[in-house]
């Protein structure tokens, strides 16, 4: 071997050595940032399906809540009236699923109103008095 091919290889070898380290290096970061990109999306998945089961796990324990406090709640709201009734005052606004004053299939007297079902489902308390004009356009009594 001549003294030119030894030093062409002395020079020629580190150079090429360092190009296919280049080469896999560029190859292993491109790699690296595949796998990062699809690590990202696996860890956002399970973020939003954690958010879903935490946010219907929430809804039921509030749900569940509610229901208990339910019992309370009118125990609370007929206990209002009854005072209300008894000092002679005037009941209050009424409460979602409560009867008005009244009640429900009271007799006609002034104030008595009745629970009806219109046709289209929707439900309301009118006036007994105005039970049969309601009940000739197709609505029902409830109670």
């Amino acid at each position: 071997m001549s003294a030119a091919t030894a030093t062409i290889l002395a020079v020629a070898v580190p150079a090429m050595a360092g190009v296919a380290g280049a080469a896999i290096q560029s190859h292993g970061v491109s790699s690296a940032a595949k796998e990062q990109a699809k690590s990202t999306a696996a860890a956002l998945g399970y973020e939003k399906e954690r958010d879903v089961y935490a946010r219907g796990t929430e809804a039921n324990r509030y749900g569940t809540m509610m229901g208990q406090n339910a019992p309370y709640v009118s125990s609370g709201h007929a206990a209002n009236t009854q005072m209300a009734s008894l000092l002679g005052l005037p009941a209050g606004p009424p409460v979602a699923g409560s009867a008005p004053p009244g009640g429900v299939g009271g007799n006609a007297a002034a104030g008595a109103q009745v629970q009806m079902r219109a046709p289209d489902g929707s439900v309301k308390f009118i006036p007994a008095d105005q039970e049969a004009h309601y009940t000739q356009r197709g609505a029902q009594r409830i109670g």
